[in-house]
């Protein structure tokens, strides 16, 4: 299951960030714009497809945790959220 987590967060990583090849070390926060980072998370097109890739619901707080992770470590923290429901 870890594993299928992030491979799609790899593949999300690779359409939205547009800076480097991803790898389990990519930090999360490049999904978003460098330049004009959002000041909420919340209703960004890269959440929704986070949201609607993993099937789950994910409030401003713990997308400001995802945010500062790491895809191998957001990958953990989604199998979290995925088995609270």
């Amino acid at each position: 299951m870890k594993n299928d987590i992030l491979n799609n967060l790899l593949i999300l990583y690779g359409k939205y960030s547009i800076k480097s090849k991803p790898t389990p070390d990519s930090q999360m926060c490049f999904l978003w714009s460098i330049k004009n980072p959002p000041d909420v998370l919340e209703g960004t097109k890269q959440l929704y497809a986070i949201k609607a890739e993993f099937k789950i619901e994910i409030s401003e707080d713990e997308a400001v945790k995802i945010y500062d992770m790491n895809l191998q470590e957001a990958s953990e923290y989604i199998i979290k959220l995925i088995n609270a429901v």
